[in-house]
């Protein structure tokens, strides 16, 4: 059977028919994610991604990293320990949704937008600030923007385009993105989201429940849960102890300081909460980057050397069989001084804020803090020329078939 020929006009139809099929894909599919931040190697970062809801097309070019940017200015330049320490420990990513209408939905006032994630105030149906988003789809889009990246997100942040005061903190920290204290509940909802930190505020009532899990809270009165800190006097959150009020009740249940950032905005983070980050920080890195290898012992090599997720933060000590090597702190280390022998040589890489005892910043756990890799090292002597040639000489050397016992004409194989 023939087939008719497709006219120009047939083929141009089918062309738009695909066009606005494309088109209308793409205003609801999430795109791949943008790297913002790149500090080194994603499997060996703290992966910060964020999602945004109520960002038309336009505003996704100018709103939507307005928003984030003055989030990550806030948490890594302006004094909000610990971020600005370990600034280079994480990578940033965005992921672009468009919304059909800007903002979120205020349900009590009869506001209700149109936006790729659903965010709504009243979350909960009575707490007017509780700013949250439909999980189900925050998931997809995050799942959808990251596939085949290799990596996941660590660090869950949605902006929403509202100027309306709220947040929430849950598998993400969400927050009002045009509110004029966005970048400090960005904070607190991360402290809840990233480090299932408590909210140390009160309200009526005793608590009676269960030892609450977070470490930021506890029905003890001594304050034993967090015993490392006991009366330590911070700089800027005053005495450590046991005060009492948090988790909504404002008795039966103690908070470690007077009023931190998981109380007040505004606040810093105390010496508990501040640590809590520093460990879940180095619950996803290790110190270290790379390393020659050593999976073999080596031969000779001129120097060993390994590349720390920092050097202004990451210290390092080398030792050779086991005794430290007095000065040797750098990334690189030079075998030139050492004569024939085998030889284990050892770096170790760490974070001195665990080693501290008076101004460290972590108490516990503090072998996350560091690593150390060990390599199996054989020098032997380089052959001198002269013996070079006595050895080849002395290999090279027979007698020809034909000559007697007697004679001493040799001849050279080389």
């Amino acid at each position: 059977m023939a087939h008719r020929a497709r006219s120009l006009g047939d083929a141009s139809h089918f062309v738009w028919k695909v066009a606005i099929l494309l088109l209308a894909w793409s205003s609801w599919a999430p795109a791949a994610y943008q790297t913002i931040i790149n500090n080194g190697p994603n499997d060996n970062r703290v992966n910060m991604v964020f999602l945004g809801d109520g960002y038309t097309a336009p505003q996704l070019s100018t709103l939507y990293p307005t928003h984030i940017n003055s989030m990550l200015s806030h948490f890594f330049n302006e004094g909000e320990d610990p971020y600005p320490r370990y600034k280079n420990f994480f990578n940033v990513h965005r992921i672009d949704l468009v919304s059909n209408e800007s903002g979120a939905d205020v349900p009590p006032l009869n506001i209700f937008r149109n936006t790729a994630l659903d965010s709504t105030y009243y979350f909960d149906g009575s707490t007017d600030r509780l700013l949250y988003v439909n999980e189900g789809k925050a998931n997809t889009a995050l799942n959808n923007g990251l596939a085949g990246s290799g990596f996941t997100a660590d660090v869950k942040m949605v902006t929403v385009n509202d100027s309306r005061y709220g947040g929430g903190g849950g598998t993400y920290a969400v927050y009002a993105g045009g509110n004029s204290s966005a970048t400090e509940i960005a904070l607190h909802e991360n402290g809840h989201s990233f480090n299932k930190l408590a909210d140390e505020y009160g309200g009526p009532g005793t608590y009676t429940a269960a030892e609450p899990v977070e470490l930021n809270v506890t029905k003890n009165s001594t304050g034993a849960k967090w015993s490392q800190w006991l009366g330590y006097n911070d700089p800027k959150t005053g005495l450590v102890g046991a005060y009492q009020g948090g988790r909504y009740f404002d008795a039966g249940i103690y908070r470690p300081s007077s009023n931190s950032k998981m109380r007040s905005l505004g606040r810093p983070f105390d010496p508990i909460a501040r640590e809590k980050i520093i460990l879940d920080i180095y619950a996803i890195i290790d110190p270290l980057d790379g390393w020659l290898s050593n999976t073999l012992p080596l031969n000779n090599p001129p120097e060993l050397w390994v590349d720390t997720i920092d050097p202004a933060i990451i210290k390092l000590q080398w030792s050779v069989n086991g005794t430290l090597v007095p000065g040797a702190s750098g990334e690189r280390f030079s075998l030139n001084s050492y004569g024939p022998g085998a030889y284990t040589i050892t770096a170790r890489a760490y974070d001195p804020t665990g080693f501290d005892a008076v101004n460290g910043w972590v108490r516990r756990n503090q072998n996350t803090l560091e690593q150390s890799i060990s390599w199996a090292v054989v020098l032997v002597p380089e052959p001198t020329c002269v013996g070079m040639v006595v050895i080849f000489l002395g290999l090279g050397m027979r007698r020809r078939p034909d000559q007697g016992s007697s004679s001493s004409r040799t001849v050279s194989s080389w």
